[in-house]
């Protein structure tokens, strides 16, 4: 008897067999959609926006933190609108990065062949601040003809991302306070 019920009850691949293969060609089938899925994400933009930055400025030292702006301009070379839905970047001085930018307000709308001006800010702490002052005076930044002014150099890299979830990379290099010549 003991030997009949386990015959009646199968070695489970009868019974779940069937149900198991659907679940597991359902599983397959998900896990194929979400890795193409993830691939589309990573393909290039066709005709991407073309990110600008045109000039990165301290805004104001308020206690011990500073206050930048950075001035871009985003072009657009679709016949369509494009939204931008974010873009941040990281902002160096003289090697030292000292904040993460984030557009002021988002979502940025580009008319179709058109170009659209956007506000980044950042913030950072009086440390990062002199850590990039000091690393400007190694390089001697600081000794400057009478009547001149010193200089700083920045950096600022990021992404835009686009409505849908593209991302075009950006990136400048600049004194602070200079505006990049229209162009």
């Amino acid at each position: 008897m003991s030997e009949r019920r386990i015959a009646d009850s199968g070695s489970g691949i009868g019974d779940r067999g069937l149900g198991s293969g659907v679940a597991v060609s359902r599983r397959i089938f998900v896990i194929v959609t979400l890795l193409a899925l993830a691939g589309c994400a990573s393909l290039p933009v066709m005709n991407p926006p073309h990110i600008e930055i045109d000039a990165v400025s301290l805004d104001r030292v308020e206690g011990a933190d500073a206050y930048f702006t950075i001035a871009a301009t985003v072009a657009n070379p679709r016949s369509d609108d494009m939204v931008i839905e974010a873009l941040r970047g990281s902002l160096a001085i003289e090697g030292e990065t000292i904040a993460q930018a984030m557009l002021v307000t988002a979502p940025l709308r580009v008319p179709g062949k058109g170009r659209a001006s956007a506000a980044l800010a950042a913030h950072a702490g009086m440390d990062a601040v002199l850590r990039a002052v000091a690393a400007a005076m190694r390089r001697g930044a600081t000794l400057v003809a009478p009547g001149e002014k010193p200089t700083l150099r920045y950096t600022i890299e990021g992404t835009a991302t686009l409505a849908g979830g593209a991302r075009v990379p950006f990136r400048r290099s600049g004194e602070l306070g200079e505006r990049k010549a229209p162009g």
